[in-house]
């Protein structure tokens, strides 16, 4: 749907009551409607929200500023669980990528470093998520079908209407508790499928400083990249 030159994605859904206009992470625009709202009607609402919306977009811009191109050598810094550890070219090295003593240890023969990175990412995201999911199985009154580490480009984390959730490997770039929230938020979903007062009250329930944790994720998801 375009707005005066801008594309906004439209995703209907029959688990929304309500819009929700979404400055994605690549800064696309999105705006989630209930299934059965008619085209005009959406438009109709995004014009008299289009300030809203520009506004949304330059807070975007500026965050990414901060946008971090890494390089694969020596002295680069990679985040892990919040903070930042600095990479170290190692000659001879069998395994093209180590965590080890608080360092990034890279192979020089690795062919593709950037995929030892995702590789190593994605498994401490499994094992940190299904770690922390049996903290908080007993918080909700469903357990996900199955749980999946995934390349996701615009969210943190999914929950499917058949209660699956799908996490996005990056989210171990960030601090424990964000990624605890992360799960948690998830988790409710499983419970109320909308952003609705008690999927709030819920989450508030469990994680009552979600809000510092939106934060965070807003101020530093553009630097958890590779």
């Amino acid at each position: 749907m375009n707005l005066n030159g801008l594309d906004i994605n439209v995703i209907r859904s029959s688990r929304k009551k309500s819009m929700h206009i979404v400055i994605e992470r690549d800064g696309t625009v999105s705006v989630q409607v209930p299934e059965n709202i008619e085209d005009e009607r959406i438009l109709s609402i995004l014009k008299s929200k289009e300030y809203e919306i520009h506004k949304k977009l330059l807070y975007w811009k500026e965050l990414n500023k901060e946008q971090i191109e890494r390089q694969y050598v020596s002295g680069q810094s990679f985040m892990y669980l919040g903070k930042n550890y600095n990479l170290h070219l190692v000659e001879g090295q069998r395994r093209n990528l180590l965590f080890k003593d608080g360092k990034f240890l890279l192979s020089d023969k690795a062919i593709s470093p950037r995929e030892a990175f995702v590789k190593f990412y994605k498994k401490q995201a499994k094992l940190k998520i299904e770690e922390r999911l049996l903290l908080y199985q007993n918080t909700v009154n469903k357990m996900p079908g199955k749980v999946e580490i995934r390349e996701l480009p615009t969210r943190w984390a999914s929950c499917t209407p058949a209660g699956n959730i799908y996490f996005n490997w990056k989210c171990v770039m960030a601090p424990m508790v964000v990624l605890d929230y992360l799960i948690i938020h998830e988790l409710v979903h499983l419970e109320h499928p909308n952003h609705s007062r008690a999927f709030w009250d819920k989450v508030s329930t469990i994680c009552p400083n979600y809000q510092q944790q939106e934060t965070w994720l807003k101020r530093n998801g553009v630097r958890m990249t590779i």
